[in-house]
């Protein structure tokens, strides 16, 4: 399973084939300029400066189309990049009307999780709220706990191409939940609601971790939970 989703990896490669591209420019640019305007035999330091006189810029060199060249490319390169960019902040934050409500809440330091069952399904879950279903009878949200590496940890269990709207707060401080493998992250702040989409994918079925990415006290590093993908 592929961390981040396709959007995720093609805005990758995107960025890292303009990245290559530009480091490339500056590289030959770099060389080119360390060649030629290295100093002359036979000449003192002093002397072989091009004759510069220090706070003054020689006229010849001067380059108008250059300077538009440098300043214009870079801005469009870097209206381009941005507008990509947007695309995997409206798969986080576009709000599906079909989607299924998940309850995260963050607490020094773990995660609790409620699948916010319908007030249709069985009295049994009603209440704990650890079990969700569609309207087909398929479990598409569950709760329980995991052990990982000698510590209990909660596990979400959600279904492949389900969509869910996770709702999120925090009971102290602000906390960031990062589900490594789906590539999205978003901050819960204290008595505010946040909230993140997203649709899991086939290629995404499997276990992952959810880990915190905002300090919040001496077990930072330990507050994870397990997330779940299943067909």
């Amino acid at each position: 399973m592929e961390a981040g989703g396709d959007i995720f990896h093609m805005l990758f490669d995107e960025w890292n084939f303009w990245a290559a591209i530009v480091m490339i420019i500056v590289l030959i640019w770099m060389f080119h300029h360390s060649l030629k305007y290295r100093s002359k035999d036979g000449k003192s330091r002093a002397e072989s400066c091009d004759d510069f006189k220090p706070g003054v810029f020689p006229k010849e060199n001067d380059n108008l189309k250059m300077e538009l060249t440098w300043t214009i490319v870079p801005f469009i390169l870097i209206v381009y990049l941005t507008y990509i960019a947007w695309g995997p902040l409206d798969e986080m934050w576009s709000a599906d009307p079909d989607a299924h409500e998940i309850g995260v809440t963050a607490n020094q330091w773990f995660w609790d999780f409620d699948c916010m069952a319908d007030d249709e399904q069985d009295n049994a879950t009603l209440g704990q709220q650890n079990v969700a279903y569609n309207t087909d009878g398929e479990v598409i949200c569950e709760i329980s706990t995991i052990d990982v590496e000698g510590e209990t940890k909660p596990l979400l269990r959600v279904k492949a191409q389900q969509s869910y709207a996770f709702i999120m707060t925090s009971n102290d401080v602000t906390h960031a939940p990062f589900f490594l493998d789906w590539g999205i992250k978003e901050d819960t702040q204290p008595g505010m609601e946040t909230r993140l989409h997203h649709t899991p994918s086939l290629d995404e079925v499997g276990s992952s971790l959810l880990m915190c990415t905002e300090y919040c006290g001496k077990q930072h590093s330990t507050m994870s939970a397990v997330v779940e993908v299943f067909e």
